[in-house]
């Protein structure tokens, strides 16, 4: 006949650790003497510098400097195109009759010039030349000497082109 289990209790699992259990006869206060002496005995310069890990400091990344925003196109002179159609007033629909009278110096002998007449263009935009006409230089525009002699060239050009 099989033999009936038994169980152990917690009274029989306590009563065997007690005597694997190490009495301490010392008093509180020399334990921990003996750990702080213990302490300062073990620790040495080199033993800190390892314990503290050597990183970087914690800086925020720096920022990427801002891409410098581009001059707004407002004036005559920045809206000047690289190629210039055909060139009329815009009053009478036709080149002027004298190109050279067209701007005036701003001050005397100075490198602005200033616009007298609306000047509008004529040309073929897009893929296809769709024809269109747009503003080359309003009246009253202030244009550096160099931009003033490309339209100036222009019209000289469309008016020798309409002589022939």
């Amino acid at each position: 006949m099989p033999t009936p289990r038994t169980r152990k209790t917690a009274a029989a699992d306590t009563e065997e650790k007690l005597p694997d259990m190490v009495e301490n006869t010392e008093p509180a206060e020399a334990a921990e003497d003996k750990a702080a002496t213990a302490d300062t005995e073990t620790k040495t310069p080199e033993s800190e510098e390892t314990k503290t890990p050597i990183v970087a400091p914690l800086e925020p990344p720096a920022e990427p400097e801002p891409i410098p925003e581009p001059e707004l196109l407002t004036t005559a002179q920045q809206l000047l195109p690289a190629t210039i159609g055909n060139v009329v007033d815009e009053a009478t629909g036709e080149p002027p009759a004298d190109p050279d009278s067209v701007f005036v110096p701003v001050p005397p002998y100075g490198t602005t010039f200033r616009c007298t007449v609306r000047l509008i263009e004529h040309v073929g935009m897009g893929a296809y030349n769709t024809p269109a006409t747009r503003l080359l230089v309003p009246v009253g525009a202030q244009l550096k000497r160099q931009q003033m002699e490309k339209v100036v060239t222009r019209l000289h050009a469309q008016r020798n082109e309409s002589a022939e």
